[in-house]
């Protein structure tokens, strides 16, 4: 399993009204998101720094950005409509929530060229974001659509959801240098559920 594993409790019946009006219910963590993008900036900079020179996480800085990468994949799969459950402001795991990002423990040792040159690496995975993001934008119109009119989420539509956030959180957590170990695409499963290969639109 990947370092950074991303899982989705399925929840078929959700609420109209807070659907139809997610993305203004949203801004109070849109403004939060935007606080700490600012403060990541600075957190990887230093860990990627940290990491070059020494060839180890900083413990702290370790659990801040799991606790970033963990809160921007937990609320953006809640502004796309995965679950309707109003996600936490903070940026600690939280075992109860439908969306759970879950990060393994801190490398002894990590490999300072790879890091050192982990933008370069990750261009690839960054182009595939561009197709990745579309996919999810057509998967939130067809589950707004959805749900507002007929209350519930699609199973396979949460399927295709699983698999873009999958992408997006073993990216992030590639970016925010928790691991070394490139990201795969694909290879995830849902709880309760099979492997996620690819989205599949019913």
């Amino acid at each position: 399993m990947y370092p950074v594993h991303f899982e989705a409790d399925y929840q078929s019946e959700q609420n109209r009204a807070t659907t139809f009006f997610r993305i203004i219910l949203a801004i109070p963590w849109f403004i939060v998101a935007y606080v700490y993008e600012i403060v990541a900036l600075f957190t990887v900079f230093f860990a990627w720094v940290a990491i070059v020179i020494t060839g180890r996480y900083p413990e702290g800085l370790y659990k801040l950005n799991a606790g970033f990468v963990r809160y921007y994949v937990r609320t953006f799969s809640w502004i796309y409509l995965q679950t309707d459950e109003w996600p936490p402001f903070g940026i600690s795991d939280d075992p109860n929530y439908p969306i759970r990002v879950n990060i393994g423990a801190r490398e002894e040792q990590q490999s300072r060229l790879t890091v050192f040159f982990r933008l370069i690496l990750a261009i690839p995975m960054l182009i595939l974001t561009y197709a990745v993001s579309y996919v999810h934008m057509f998967l939130a119109v067809i589950a707004w659509m959805t749900i507002v009119f007929r209350g519930y989420l699609p199973e396979g539509v949460n399927n295709a959801m699983t698999f873009c956030n999958s992408f997006y959180a073993r990216l992030y957590g590639y970016l925010a240098l928790l691991t070394d170990v490139y990201p795969p695409v694909g290879e995830e499963k849902s709880k309760g559920g099979g492997p996620v290969a690819a989205p599949a639109v019913p």
